[in-house]
């Protein structure tokens, strides 16, 4: 069977392709050198730099989900409901992971519009969770 996807469904495929556009962007920003908080005299430094290149490869699955994810969408089809659940559980994570060192490291100071970055990842992530999860559990009772 075949999902019916409304007008708001393919809305928030938009936001899927818009969130990873904003990623691939953040990463431009990041290896630019435009995007990072903290300097090299800052001694954090080094153990921020550290854990934010470890990320690179994360965010490119994630953001491949979330491609796939909206054409799915828009081709009517099933694998777009589950690669956006998918894709929602990574967004999640990576924005805790992040929330949870920039807490126990204080960088928060450094850099106010991380806070609304994790923010959009963790809402996103139950968003796409809870929306997708909720046609399915309709397919199914059906």
């Amino acid at each position: 069977m075949k999902p019916i996807y409304t007008k708001m469904d393919q809305r928030l495929a938009i936001l899927e392709v818009i969130g990873g556009v904003i990623i691939i962007l953040y990463w431009i920003g990041w290896f630019l050198d435009i995007l990072k908080s903290i300097g090299p005299s800052n001694p954090l430094y080094n153990s921020y730099v550290a854990f934010e290149t470890a990320f690179p490869l994360p965010d490119a699955w994630v953001v491949l989900l979330l491609f796939i994810s909206a054409y799915g969408i828009w081709q009517q089809k099933s694998f777009g409901l589950y690669t956006g659940i998918t894709a929602g559980g990574g967004l999640i994570f990576l924005g805790l992971i992040d929330t949870s060192f920039y807490l126990q490291h204080n960088l928060y100071q450094y850099d106010i519009l991380l806070i609304p970055i994790n923010i959009a990842c963790i809402g996103g992530g139950l968003l796409l969770i809870t929306k997708f999860g909720m046609i399915i559990n309709q397919k199914f009772e059906s």
